[in-house]
């Protein structure tokens, strides 16, 4: 395109302009000779090309009345996937540079011929698909440099236009003067609501982040993805970033509107609480997005013409059911709903407007083409105000409350508050005391009881048969050994027992040493191992050589066993357990971590408590009495370190820190 043009004032003497125009209606018709910035949609004509095959020879060997003459100022071609042929004819002046735009910018693929001052054929590519060109000037339009004459006289220009969407073809010649003055009023409405969908996304954006509000997170993304769809696409501002993202994105247009409609569905049932306020139209919420997901996946495969008729039929629909939805949540007592309203009743009647201009039931003009665009934004902002007035009903409500809180403190006599403070403190300690130590007295005699008696019976039982010989020595050898973890299970219980029971008499008496724990972590693996082979369960380990502590060899050994046979307790078959031994600023540093089948069967608030746990079987029904992780923690304590618990979606960890042998003095 020029960069600079200067145009010259050319005085034809009267007759000279009569033969000019007699000779151009003599010839078609319709000839154009006004070159302002307006649409010549009635000045034109054109011819459909449903096989998409015509050549620039086959049109021109066309009768003149073979062309339908266009019947408004923008020529509405509907969804079609037709090419269309358009004849272009004008009055081009001597000297003086006319611009052939293409007032649209989503129209794939559009072809210009026309010729030179020589009378050479010359021919233009462009279109939403197509790379851009020196002589084609891309922005959200097309806008072409056609040939400058060198005298008066009558051209033609043949356009042909292709798409697989909606085809609305707004024509204009102009010159470069007029395309200034033409576009200055349509980008200031641009420029205008451009500005307002940015501050309307900053603006919601820093109060999520400030109230914490998932509402203004959900109005944000609808914001984004609606803005992305009117601007980059419907408004062509994509090639801002360049043809190859122009291109893309004119290949997968509704993938934003898809999300769009999502987001909006989902804001709209966070906004007005359906669950509560309208629960029957919920399904049909889901119905829709459905609808939006398979708008997303034709969108994406490159079905561009499909995608289209689903999203007229969305961008009705949403409209009508959110506005419905808003009503009825209204009527139900939700006051914020009612700035909601107005604006999904405004956009509704701009698509409703919009889609019957498309559908050529109204004429298609710059104010319709503009309205899709205009209405979503003032809809935001209406959302907007629905936010806003939310949020002070909210900040209103909770005041409110905060008032009654505090009349009520001022009312009460603090003096026998805190008197009646203190005896209930004292009496609920007294009374988890005694529930405590009946809670103990009940867990031993269940231990005693069941957990230990039961398993001796059993293999009393064993024996017995043996000794009466109703059993062969293979099945008395198959017996014992079903019967072998649960001895090794009443041994490990009998020495938590033991080891608690004199903690409670007499006090746990530390006798420290300095010691390698590694070496006590492979003495204690390698006596597991066949219990861990039995499960097929991995052993991962992440171990510092650096691990002297300074502790009671006897009580850790204890702690460390615990949690081995805890983890390969309840870690699934084929599982994995890891363990690592790490040297901290803090001090030695012992965690074990296994997988587990299903967290929602471990309790977290049971395994950290300060009293015996209530016992949990292991995947193949291993079974405890609560008080391995009460002893750890204990013994942990006592050698000057701290126990840690931590609960994963899938996998449990303990983990403890003993200080380093060089940090024990004495």
């Amino acid at each position: 395109m020029r960069t600079c043009i200067r145009l010259k004032v050319y005085y034809f003497t009267i007759p000279t302009t009569l033969i000019l125009m007699f000779f151009a209606v003599g010839c078609s018709g319709q000839v154009i000779s006004d070159f302002s910035y307006r649409n010549i949609g009635k000045e034109i004509g054109y011819i459909e090309d449903k096989s998409g095959k015509m050549l620039l020879t086959d049109v021109k060997m066309l009768e003149e009345d073979a062309f339908t003459k266009g019947k408004h100022d923008i020529l509405n071609f509907g969804n079609t996937s037709s090419a269309w042929w358009i004849k272009i004819n004008y009055i081009a002046k001597a000297h003086l540079p006319v611009y052939l735009i293409i007032d649209a910018p989503n129209i794939e693929y559009i072809d210009v011929f026309t010729t030179d001052s020589l009378g050479q054929t010359v021919s233009f590519e462009t279109g939403c698909l197509r790379s851009g060109k020196p002589e084609i000037l891309i922005r959200n339009n097309f806008m072409l440099d056609l040939p400058v004459e060198v005298k008066n006289g009558q051209k033609t220009i043949y356009l042909r236009l292709k798409t697989n969407n909606i085809l609305l073809a707004p024509i204009k010649l102009a010159t470069a003067e007029n395309v200034i003055d033409g576009q200055e009023v349509k980008l200031g409405i641009e420029y205008i609501y451009i500005g307002l969908l940015i501050a309307l996304l900053l603006f919601n954006l820093f109060l999520f982040i400030s109230v914490k509000d998932i509402t203004y997170f959900y109005y944000v993304l609808y914001v984004l993805t609606l803005s992305s769809y009117l601007l980059l696409y419907i408004r062509g501002y994509g090639f801002i970033f360049g043809d190859e993202f122009r291109i893309v994105f004119n290949k997968h247009p509704h993938v934003f509107l898809s999300f769009s409609v999502i987001t909006s569905l989902i804001f709209c049932n966070k906004f007005l609480h359906l669950k509560r306020t309208a629960p029957k139209i919920i399904k049909l919420f889901y119905v829709i997005g459905c609808v939006g997901i398979i708008l997303f996946l034709v969108s994406i495969l490159g079905f561009k013409h499909t995608a289209t008729l689903i999203a007229q039929f969305l961008t009705v629909t949403v409209a009508v059911v959110a506005w419905i939805a808003g009503v009825i949540a209204y009527k139900n007592g939700h006051q914020p709903a009612k700035y909601y309203i107005v604006a999904w009743f405004f956009i509704w009647i701009t698509v409703a407007i919009v889609t019957l201009s498309l559908g050529g039931i109204i004429n298609s003009n710059e104010l319709t083409i503009q309205l899709v665009p205009i209405g979503s934004t003032i809809e935001l902002l209406l959302l907007s105000f629905a936010l806003g007035d939310r949020y002070s009903s909210i900040i209103r409500t909770e005041q409110q409350v905060r008032d009654e809180n505090l009349l009520l403190v001022k009312n009460q006599n603090q003096r026998l508050e805190e008197s009646v403070n203190e005896r209930t403190l004292q009496l609920n300690h007294t009374i988890n005391k005694l529930e405590d130590s009946n809670a103990i007295k009940n867990k031993l005699f269940s231990i005693i009881a069941h957990d230990l008696r039961s398993p001796l019976n059993s293999l009393l039982g064993i024996l017995s048969l043996s000794d009466m010989r109703l059993v062969s020595s293979d099945e008395l050898h198959e017996l014992l050994q079903e019967n072998k973890k649960t001895i090794k299970s009443i041994n490990n219980t009998l020495n938590n027992l033991l080891h608690w029971a004199q903690s409670q008499m007499n006090g746990l008496v530390t006798r420290t040493e300095n010691f390698e724990l590694k070496s006590s972590l492979d003495e204690l693996l390698l006596l597991y191992l066949p219990l861990v082979n039995e499960k097929g369960i991995q052993l991962v380990q992440h171990i510092d050589d650096r691990s002297r502590v300074n502790a009671d060899r006897n009580q850790i050994n204890l702690v460390l066993r615990n949690l081995i046979d805890n983890a390969i307790k309840f870690t699934p078959v084929a599982g994995r357990i890891s363990f690592t031994l790490q040297s901290t600023v803090e001090g030695l540093l012992f965690a074990i971590e296994n997988e587990v089948a299903n967290q929602r069967e471990l309790d977290l608030d049971n395994m950290t408590g300060d009293k015996i746990a209530n016992a949990t079987p292991g995947t193949k029904n291993e079974q405890g009495v609560g008080l391995g992780l009460l002893l750890c923690k204990e013994y942990v304590k006592n050698n000057g370190g701290t126990f840690y618990t931590h609960l994963a979606e899938s996998s449990v960890r303990f983990s403890f820190i003993l200080p380093h042998s060089d940090n024990i003095v004495g």
